[in-house]
């Protein structure tokens, strides 16, 4: 074969390797002209494929599980690709590339939409108290009076839940405290449970205006509470409170 017939006939099975129509005989031919030929493994051929297979592809809807199903599997094209060092007369597997090439046609002729990563915004403070109001209707409410003339202007509500063990207070009018110096700490007063309070957590009271939501940080499970109580105590809180110091309570 002259070398004019091989060049040919190397572009013929070219061609047809990249359309994928060889059989094993002809895979066999083509590599022995590849080698003859030095062929630099250029992919302009399936480059041309793929713009060719977009152009004259029309899109069509598929099923949400098919589709992510199918764009799921990409990444393991580049994670299961292997690409060695290339020398003049080595022949490079371009099957990962083409793999990727595929899946990316299938992207655009199925209307697939890319995958986003999607990121959750944390529900507030007061986003929580509204969903816990909101799902759960058995959710006991009670409302706070001052426990002394020092904080006569204090007013609110505790919002409890036995269920979901989660709780919060909703405040008014009470004395911004330095964190330094002394911290309110709630006690909730269950006598199914034990004799004692149970620490319901200390909290701060910031500057501005407006309620403070604050959330029930319970140390313990509680069961039925039919009291809540707010002290002022030391930095930190205390195990036993002595009560020298007691801002509102709530009752049922």
């Amino acid at each position: 074969m002259s070398a004019e017939k091989a060049l040919h006939r190397f572009d013929e099975l070219n061609a047809g390797r990249v359309l994928g129509d060889l059989n094993s005989k002809e895979i066999s031919e083509w590599k022995i002209l590849a080698e003859e030929h030095e062929h630099s493994n250029a992919i302009d051929l399936e480059l041309l494929a793929t713009e060719l297979e977009l152009k004259h592809t029309q899109p069509c809807d598929l099923s949400s599980s098919l589709s992510n199903k199918l764009i799921s599997t990409i990444p393991s094209f580049f994670k299961s690709a292997k690409y060695p060092k290339q020398s003049s007369t080595q022949i490079v597997s371009i099957l990962p590339w083409l793999g990727w090439a595929v899946a990316a046609c299938l992207i655009v002729m199925f209307n697939l939409p890319m995958q986003k990563e999607v990121t959750e915004t944390p529900l507030s403070v007061s986003q929580k108290l509204e969903t816990l109001i909101a799902s759960y209707p058995n959710t006991q409410r009670l409302a706070f009076d001052p426990a002394s003339p020092s904080y006569s202007e204090v007013s609110g509500e505790v919002i409890w839940n036995d269920e979901r063990q989660e709780g919060y207070m909703s405040l008014a009018s009470l004395p911004v405290n330095n964190p330094t110096q002394n911290q309110y700490q709630l006690w909730i007063v269950d006598p199914e449970r034990d004799e004692l309070p149970v620490d319901g957590g200390v909290f701060d009271i910031p500057s501005g205006t407006g309620p403070s939501i604050i959330p029930i940080r319970n140390a313990l499970p509680i069961n039925k509470p039919v009291a809540f109580v707010i002290t002022l105590e030391q930095p930190g809180g205390v195990v036993k409170s002595k009560q020298e110091v007691v801002v509102a309570l709530a009752k049922s």
